[in-house]
């Protein structure tokens, strides 16, 4: 279990947070038409796993969209965007923006996942929602590099997630 912090105020994030050299656990999430996707959808790419709490915060906005302009220059790279929103919310949004390089998820139906990838929200307001991470895997689904976000008000390191690839 780890400890991030949100309006100066630590929050209990539930799970074990993958780390580099682990392997990727099985996941089954939703894509914009209820369909599932799961980690076998992304074998022989590097897959770039952006988990936030809602596209409707500015800050996970901002991930999606940088990631879309970042990854557009790294080949066999895909950037999976995953909250616990609607599947209709994220299409929607990535739609309006035109965003075309990310693909998103929901997790929404699989709460498992956000145990299993150690970014579960507890004990606080904003229990029930999806940590600030960011998880590269290679193109075997190993971790390359992982980012828990210690602050829900501080982003992410894009650059050091997208090195991975370069």
């Amino acid at each position: 279990m780890n400890t991030i912090q949100f309006q100066q105020q630590s929050i209990s994030v539930l799970g074990d947070f993958l780390k580099k050299g682990d392997k990727a656990r099985k996941f089954e999430l939703l894509t914009d038409n209820l369909s599932p996707i799961t980690n076998d959808n992304f074998m022989g790419k590097n897959v770039i796993l952006n988990i936030f709490l809602s596209i409707d915060t500015q800050l996970c906005a901002n991930s999606v969209r940088e990631f879309n302009r970042l990854v557009a220059r790294v080949p066999n790279t895909e950037v999976l965007c995953i909250s616990i929103d609607t599947p209709f919310a994220m299409v929607r949004f990535c739609e309006m923006e035109g965003l075309d390089y990310v693909t998103t998820a929901s997790c929404f139906r699989s709460p498992s996942f956000q145990f299993d990838y150690g970014v579960q929200l507890s004990d606080s307001i904003l229990e029930g929602f999806t940590a600030r991470a960011v998880v590269c895997l290679n193109t075997v689904g190993v971790v390359v590099h992982s980012e828990l976000a210690h602050d829900l008000a501080a982003p992410i390191d894009y650059q050091k997630a997208i090195q991975c690839f370069k």
